[in-house]
């Protein structure tokens, strides 16, 4: 949002763009976490994240310098995921696959399992995830 109103833009359409490149980053970073737990493949999700993360961040970063289109935020939110994920992945990649399944054989539902095993593992993270998210929607 900053360097638009550097760039002379409207507080409105500063606004606007903020709100935008917010929105999409949450949507794909949320998106993301459910496609790795619906392939099971969060032990891999980390180091995606860790080899996706300097270089998207710099383009997102680099990159209302050098494209002046409408589709700029969208664009920011794509490339901010990967930030986005890694607060998430640490606890995901800590986790052992025989857990969700002893949750499962002791009958817990997926609203117990959300609850009792999710909640509580990924509640700091995604804390952090959403203040990294608003965070930089304001300084972009």
């Amino acid at each position: 949002m900053i360097p638009y109103l550097a760039l002379g833009a409207s507080a409105y359409t500063a606004l606007v763009c903020g709100i935008v490149m917010l929105a999409t980053s949450l949507l794909v970073t949320a998106a993301f976490v459910l496609s790795v737990f619906a392939l099971r493949t969060e032990q891999h999700l980390y180091t995606l994240t860790l080899a996706l993360l300097l270089p998207c961040t710099g383009i997102c970063m680099a990159l209302p310098a050098f494209v002046h289109a409408t589709t700029t935020p969208i664009l920011q939110g794509f490339l901010l995921s990967p930030l986005l994920l890694l607060p998430l992945s640490l606890p995901i990649r800590t986790l052992q696959r025989s857990w969700i399944a002893t949750a499962q054989e002791l009958g817990a539902n997926k609203l117990a399992r959300l609850y009792f095993f999710w909640w509580p593992l990924l509640k700091k993270p995604l804390v952090l995830t959403l203040s990294l998210a608003t965070l930089f929607s304001i300084v972009q």
